[in-house]
């Protein structure tokens, strides 16, 4: 009883109380006014932190909620778990409404409501809880009254609920017990890196998605503390504890590096570009641009589509048993006044050149991003090789199917820019300004495409209507088409074969932990632009970031490769 109504608890507890209330307060203000304006201002740095800070301190809350001695343990026990679980939840649908946030074709707010909700319902949910729960305690000791709780504890304390408590904490334990594990992975592979496939496919998401996952899984260890507390010994708790926290921070490292990353970035631009680029974008036009490179606020809650004008699903080859269609975004305004000035990025998907399609498997709201600034996006496909283990994949179509080598594909593309010199009028197009960007095979696509256009070499294939000022790709792939048994000619295949003294200017992004896309293939093109005397190739390092690690437009590689993109675009257009 003395430990119970301790007065030296209570307050601890009230003061910790009134500090998780305050901090989900101003959370709640702020994640209003963000929602409702998101335009960059520096109290949504300031914001992001406390974000940050506000989600681990309501952890910390419920850590010492559960607590053995705390004097309110009998009540607040049950709330606290379902607390824990409520963030691991919550967390997870943040993070899924913002990808689906990016993939929906259209702005209309019918279309993206369940997006939306699946984000801010998660968010505010967490904010709430904690603040009813905050509250509740401070209201449960100003009145509190031990022999009550006794009564209402014994009360419910029957045979059938003891049963019921046991089956679920047994649940809990088997679901946090694995969520542990997977942690574990997630920590090993950012701290080694990717070696083998599943480690690949870990560092898929590991890296760009480390904070939700760190605040999953130190929500999880908690969790898994307070159900096995009984059955631990010290040491074992203990254990677990530190290697919880250890995990933890690992899967936060690519935030922490965010400021290196930014300043690697930088100098990287500035070696290939110049060292006066920042001065040559005039202040009129950095308006529409990131401000900063990246927001932490924007992380967790997202950053709202551009609006723009969108065309679906037009047909611009026919021939042999395929159809081949792209989609085109373009400025709502015309253009006017936008720093693209109409100028044309041609996106190639990837899909490691059997499976993939355009529109949301394209990172479709960065076709929307540079089209709000006014270039003409056009996403396309092209003709994909048949492979039995992709036979199944029911996210790409069967009209672009086929057994095509690298040079089929490249007369398809070759296509579409025959077909483009033809109605660039009906888009407005300036041809005079192409940009042509893509991701891993479609990264390998965009730099065999933009080096032989730009060669001369190669008319009979593609349109000589386009002059290519810079190229954008994404860890290409250049050369693995063998291990998927593709064929095609040497220039094709080995693109920096192309290059030459006067290539276009080159903007390539490489996450450190990508083996799929050895980062010595980017590294190699690079190297090649300079052998040739040809500075202007830059290499943006995405440390701890495996395959895909633009996946999430949100998310701190992304962010940050945006930030330089979108100026690099200006500079050369």
């Amino acid at each position: 009883m003395k430990d119970i109504k301790n007065p030296v608890k209570q307050r601890k507890l009230l003061v910790t109380s009134y500090i998780t209330i305050t901090l989900n307060l101003f959370c709640f203000v702020l994640g209003f006014l963000y929602i409702s304006n998101p335009r960059y201002s520096i109290l949504w740095d300031i914001y992001g932190v406390i974000l940050a800070v506000g989600i681990f301190e309501n952890l910390l809350y419920i850590y010492f909620n559960l607590h053995k001695r705390n004097i309110l343990r009998a009540k607040t026990q049950l709330i606290s778990y379902g607390f824990l679980l409520l963030i691991i939840i919550a967390v997870s649908c943040m993070m899924s409404g913002n990808l689906l946030i990016s993939s929906i074709y259209s702005n209309e707010l019918s279309d993206t409501i369940g997006a939306y909700l699946l984000t801010y319902f998660s968010y505010f949910g967490i904010l709430l809880y904690g603040l009813s729960f905050a509250i509740y305690n401070i209201i449960a000791l100003i009145r509190f009254d031990f022999s009550h709780s006794r009564q209402i504890l014994f009360a419910i304390n029957t045979r059938k609920f003891t049963r019921a408590k046991r089956i679920s904490r047994k649940i809990l334990i088997i679901f946090s017990k694995i969520t542990f594990i997977i942690g574990i992975c997630f920590a090993f592979v950012i701290i080694f890196g990717s070696f083998e496939i599943v480690t690949t496919s870990i560092a898929i998401i590991s890296g760009q998605f480390g904070v939700f996952f760190s605040i999953i899984f130190l929500a999880n260890t908690i969790l898994l503390l307070k159900l096995k507390r009984r059955k631990r010994t010290t040491k074992k708790y203990y254990r677990t504890a530190i290697l919880g926290l250890f995990v933890s921070g690992c899967l936060l490292m690519p935030l922490v590096v965010t400021n290196l990353t930014v300043l690697n970035a930088k100098r990287s631009f500035a070696n290939a570009f110049g060292d006066d680029w920042e001065d040559r974008i005039p202040s009129s036009t950095n308006q529409y641009f990131l401000r900063t490179p990246f927001s932490l606020t924007g992380y967790f809650l997202g950053t709202p589509p551009k609006d723009c004008i969108i065309e679906k699903n037009t047909l611009f080859y026919d021939e042999n048993g395929i159809k081949l269609y792209f989609d085109a975004y373009m400025p709502s305004n015309g253009g006017d006044g936008l720093p693209g000035e109409n100028s044309v990025i041609i996106r190639i998907h990837g899909g490691s050149w059997v499976s993939g399609d355009k529109g949301m498997m394209n990172m479709m709201q960065m076709n929307k991003y540079f089209a709000a600034q006014g270039y003409i996006v056009f996403d396309i496909q092209y003709g994909l090789d048949t492979n039995p283990l992709f036979e199944l994949d029911p996210l790409t179509p069967d009209n672009n199917k086929g057994n095509f080598n690298i040079d089929d594909m490249m007369h398809h593309i070759g296509a579409f820019t025959n077909y483009l010199s033809i109605h660039a009028d009906e888009y407005g197009a300036n041809l005079d300004s192409v940009f042509v960007s893509g991701g891993s095979a479609g990264g390998h696509l965009a730099s065999a495409v933009a080096l032989s256009i730009s060669s001369g070499n190669y008319t009979d294939i593609f349109s000589d209507s386009l002059t290519i000022r810079g190229l954008v790709p994404f860890y290409p792939a250049n050369g693995q088409m063998v291990f998927f048994g593709i064929s095609g000619s040497t220039e094709f295949t080995n693109p920096e074969n192309l290059i030459d003294e006067n290539s276009p200017p080159c903007l390539i992004f490489q996450g450190t932990h990508d083996i799929l896309n050895y980062f010595s293939i980017s590294e190699n093109i690079r190297d090649t632009y300079l052998a040739k005397g040809n500075r202007e190739c830059a290499i943006l390092w995405m440390p701890m970031g495996g395959h895909l690690s633009d996946l999430y437009f949100s998310g701190y590689y992304n962010q940050i490769f945006l930030y330089f993109m979108e100026r690099f675009l200006y500079l050369y257009h």
